[in-house]
């Protein structure tokens, strides 16, 4: 089992560094774990990756809000990885500023953001100067409510916190010595708005609120990360009691006025689809039929489905190399209890499409077409023309996605049985029609 902590502590170290310092020796004190780079970044260490798995290995991400942090690229990249993993953010307003000083972003800082992005497949806002920096740091921290923890620091203030910073470097260290915090009364720059203490019992009210939940949270994020790392092998994913439990859990429901602390992000939601999927015997929820120019819908609606558990089947992730194409596409039909057939002007035209269409119906799979393009009627096969499809097209995602999920809870122990009996008849058929296929005693 990792070694999982309580709170991620990301600030700028010009106007914060003393209040992180404070933060984090009060929450030790109080029994929490922290993670606070100037001790969880062993010398000689990549920075970049003990930034991430610290953050990957927290359950709650702490964002100490001042204009340094708010204009730092590299603040925000911590902020938008936590956003990534669907993080719990408690976000401490230290000193909150909403302009910033003109100026562009250097070419190294402007890099380095644009690697970020491209590198978690995050759109890229194209930052260029700081004010552009300090409304996306505000807009990823939404409208999370704020933590009081107000404090005004001059330029001369922060001088004197860098140049004690500078004289204390090497005693950093000493700060996972409970009696060595107990000892210590760290400086305070600037003038003081808010005290510590009210701080700590707000964060402390926060992180044991859904605690279970949120440590959940974590372990199948780490789990799915590290399956991730080994290029998907199925050795990594959940089986037994731990994959039920996974499910359990991402189908959490939350009662009317409360909201989930954390969002298992697309790759849990695929991690434990995939679980579940392998546990099952890669029999699925669903087939999906579409065209390869629709192969961004596919991903989309996909990634909506995980979400709420229902696994699916897909050319570009189903099919192994060195197997038959036309024989892995018609397991992967028998062994899904419904068709998502695409509708656009591209899949009506696909001959590909046409032959899933037509063998899921030669088997009475339950088709549930998909509008996701206007299409001419005269061009839909007639086998759908008489089946009401779901309008992605006039409608929002949302809407579209509940029509699909309350067409898959219709019925669905019908044709959870239906698939289960045609798959023995179809071994039954090509066993030669071999007695021992055959239902016999309660299952006949």
């Amino acid at each position: 089992m990792p070694e999982f902590k309580d709170l991620f502590i990301s600030y700028g170290r010009r106007e914060s560094l003393a209040f992180a310092a404070r933060l984090h020796q009060q929450l030790k004190l109080a029994g929490y774990d922290a993670w606070f780079d100037k001790i969880n970044i062993p010398v000689s260490e990549d920075y970049v990756e003990r930034i991430n798995y610290g953050i990957e290995s927290a359950h709650n991400f702490i964002y100490v809000m001042a204009p340094h942090s708010l204009c730092s690229p590299y603040c925000l990249m911590e902020l938008e990885y936590a956003r990534l993993l669907g993080k719990r953010i408690i976000p401490i307003n230290h000193n909150v500023v909403f302009t910033t000083v003109k100026g562009q972003l250097s070419d190294a800082e402007q890099q380095a953001l644009t690697s970020f992005y491209q590198q978690h497949d995050i759109e890229n806002p194209h930052i260029i100067t700081y004010q552009q920096l300090l409304e996306r740091s505000l807009a990823q921290v939404g409208k999370t409510n704020w933590l009081p923890a107000k404090e005004t620091l001059s330029n001369e203030d922060c001088d004197q916190l860098a140049n004690w910073a500078k004289t204390y470097e090497n005693q950093w260290h000493h700060h996972d010595d409970l009696h060595y915090l107990t000892q210590l009364t760290l400086p305070q720059f600037g003038e003081i708005f808010d005290e510590l203490e009210p701080v700590i019992t707000l964060i402390k009210n926060v992180i044991t609120r859904h605690r279970d939940y949120v440590q959940q949270h974590t372990l199948f994020l780490h789990q799915a990360l590290k399956w991730k790392k080994a290029k998907y092998i199925a050795h990594y994913l959940l089986v037994g009691r731990e994959q039920e439990q996974a499910k359990t859990w991402l189908l959490t429901q939350f009662i009317e006025g409360e909201q989930a602390p954390c969002t298992p992000n697309t790759l849990v939601c695929d991690f434990i689809c995939e679980s579940r999927k392998n546990s099952e015997n890669r029999m699925t929820d669903c087939f999906i039929s579409y065209d390869q120019k629709d192969k961004i819908y596919s991903h989309y609606i996909t990634a909506h489905l995980s979400r709420h558990g229902i696994t699916t089947w897909r050319h570009d992730k189903d099919i192994q190399k060195g197997k038959i194409y036309d024989q892995v596409i018609r397991q992967g039909v028998e062994s899904a209890k419904n068709l998502l057939f695409f509708l656009s002007p591209s899949s009506v035209e696909s001959t590909y499409c046409y032959d899933e269409l037509h063998y899921a119906l030669s088997h009475q799979k339950r088709i549930i077409p998909l509008l996701i393009a206007t299409t001419p009627l005269e061009k839909i096969p007639p086998e759908l023309r008489s089946l009401q499809y779901v309008d992605m097209v006039n409608q929002t995602i949302e809407k579209s996605m509940a029509d699909i999920l309350r067409i898959l809870q219709q019925d669905d122990a019908y044709f959870l049985h239906h698939r289960a009996l045609l798959l023995r008849a179809l071994a039954w058929q090509r066993s030669d029609q071999k007695a021992s296929f055959l239902l016999r005693g309660y299952n006949l």
